[in-house]
């Protein structure tokens, strides 16, 4: 189980890679945080470049909740919201 508080039914688990802010994106849901947390990672260590964003949020209904966030700056912030 994740930290959001989220995790049960009607959950997806989110994960966002645009190659430059505002640019063009990969984007993939998963219904298991375990899942979305492996592909964070492997999307990471594939597509993390100078100017990528990544993003890992925990959707439930119209409640957005941010897991986890990654640029080349920052590194990996949990819970940290970021533009995408």
């Amino acid at each position: 189980m994740d930290s959001t508080g989220l995790e049960g039914e009607g959950v997806a688990y989110e994960v966002v890679l645009r190659f430059h802010r505002g640019g063009p994106a990969l984007f993939g849901a998963w219904p298991k945080f375990e899942t979305a947390d492996r592909k964070f990672t492997q999307w990471l260590g594939t597509w993390g470049q100078a100017d990528a964003v990544l993003t890992l949020t925990a959707v439930a209904g119209s409640v957005v909740h941010p897991v986890k966030h990654w640029t080349a700056e920052g590194g990996v912030r949990a819970g940290a919201a970021g533009s995408v």
